[in-house]
């Protein structure tokens, strides 16, 4: 029994550009997204505004006070 091979299968190229051109391109023309600073700063606040209040949690916890009395 011979085993028949699949017929190979070429593709035409479809464009003339190479991918790497196409993505270089599309990265030089991409347009810088406006940064909103008071809005950066605001969210920056409630992080640490959050992460304080964490901390004081934390902070308030049995286990946590043990293992800082341990620490001492």
């Amino acid at each position: 029994m011979a085993a028949q091979s699949a017929p190979k299968v070429v593709l035409k190229s479809t464009t003339k550009m190479s991918l790497n051109e196409r993505f270089t391109n599309m990265l030089k023309n991409k347009q810088p997204m406006p940064v909103n600073i008071r809005a950066t700063m605001q969210q920056q606040q409630l992080a640490s505004a959050r992460n304080r209040r964490l901390a004081q949690q934390m902070e308030n916890r049995p286990s946590v006070q043990a293992a800082l009395k341990l620490k001492q």
